[in-house]
């Protein structure tokens, strides 16, 4: 397999640590490694991969708007910067020039999280997918792997990882793991086609959601962007019918529901790269947060269908969840919603189906 990347830059200080020589050993002779001395410039470029120290804290609370259900997601992050191009993807405002970068110092990512298990008191969400797709380098980085091992001491811990690519090999390679959940971002196969280029198709990523249930995983799936244009409802009708036709729904952990919402300096930075995609400019409004969304009831009606789509394939049991929204929200859209701080990451975490919306 070619890798994603065409350089590959290595602080002389991480030169030595594991995490660098064996990516090193992985990627072999495909791409030219260069060292770069202290007080060198950081290299540019997403095609770049940057070996590198993470000098602040690996783990962070998923960054939520102000008034919306706070999910309770923890944020693991041994890289920044995703190899694919999605139009709506926030790192293409916040670091759009910023390379793949890995950090090698993996220990401190080790410490850091035994200190937080030592002070969680009940059961956590884990996961790597905020500020980097957590698949799509694997073959290269082995992340899963390490994660795997990292959580198998902590049962309360459910690690997910979040991708929207099929490589899922290293990741299987040890059977299943009874709190690590694969998750897949989904859209309509013309949406993946337009906006999200050098992804897997949506085929190629059901059939590895199968494959891992086949081998023994749970699987998530996270419908985020919806994007409401022409004729939504039977494009997304499709992707949740091709779901539970790959999947069978007691083997699906969650599934969440978000709607396209993006800061309006997105468009001032972006607005003519982005010409030609209606998507970005409809009739969207601003939220207390800043980010222009969808009207209220448009949303409202979106996650209601949705909504409704999935439970006519799975029952009641199947948990949902909304993604940046209200508690008004999510009771006139799923007809339920959290009553106490960290209802969600319950919900989410107990290891049966039934609880939560």
């Amino acid at each position: 397999m070619r890798p994603p990347f065409a350089r590959v830059v290595v602080d002389r200080e991480v030169a030595d640590l594991r995490f660098t020589r064996e990516f090193l050993d992985r990627v072999g002779s495909a791409v030219p490694v260069e060292i770069l001395g202290p007080g060198a410039p950081p290299p540019r470029g997403r095609t770049t991969v940057h070996l590198t120290r993470e000098p602040g804290r690996f783990l962070k609370p998923c960054p939520c708007s102000p008034g919306v259900v706070r999910c309770g997601y923890w944020v693991l992050s041994p890289a920044f910067q995703c190899p694919f191009a999605c139009a709506y993807c926030f790192l293409r405002f916040y670091a759009p020039d910023e390379p793949l970068t890995l950090y090698a110092n993996l220990a401190d990512a080790e410490a850091e999280l035994r200190d937080a298990l030592a002070r969680w008191p009940g059961p956590v969400r884990l996961g790597t997918g905020e500020f980097a797709d957590s698949l799509a380098l694997d073959p290269w980085t082995r992340h899963a792997r390490w994660l795997r091992n990292l959580v198998a001491l902590h049962p309360r811990v459910l690690l997910e990882l979040k991708t929207k690519s099929d490589r899922i090999e290293g990741v299987l390679e040890d059977g299943p793991a009874p709190n690590v959940v694969l998750a897949w971002s989904v859209n309509p196969p013309s949406r993946i086609r337009t906006d999200e280029p050098g992804t897997a198709p949506l085929e190629r990523r059901l059939a590895a959601a199968a494959e891992a249930v086949r081998v023994g995983f749970r699987v998530a799936f996270h419908f985020d962007p919806v994007i409401l244009e022409g004729g939504w409802r039977a494009a997304y009708a499709g992707v949740v019918e091709a779901i539970f036709d790959a999947v069978p729904p007691e083997r699906v952990a969650w599934i969440s529901l978000g709607t396209l919402r993006f800061p309006r300096r997105f468009l001032e930075r972006w607005g003519p790269a982005l010409r030609g995609r209606t998507a970005f400019f409809g009739e969207q409004v601003a939220g207390e947060d800043g980010k222009l969304r969808y009207f209220w009831p448009l949303r409202r009606d979106a996650y209601r269908f949705l909504a409704g789509q999935i439970r006519r394939r799975t029952g009641p049991g199947l948990r949902l969840y909304l993604c940046m929204e209200t508690p008004a929200m999510w009771q006139a859209a799923l007809g339920c919603g959290p009553e106490l701080e960290g209802d969600v990451e319950r919900w989410l975490a107990v290891p049966f189906r039934g609880a939560g919306c």
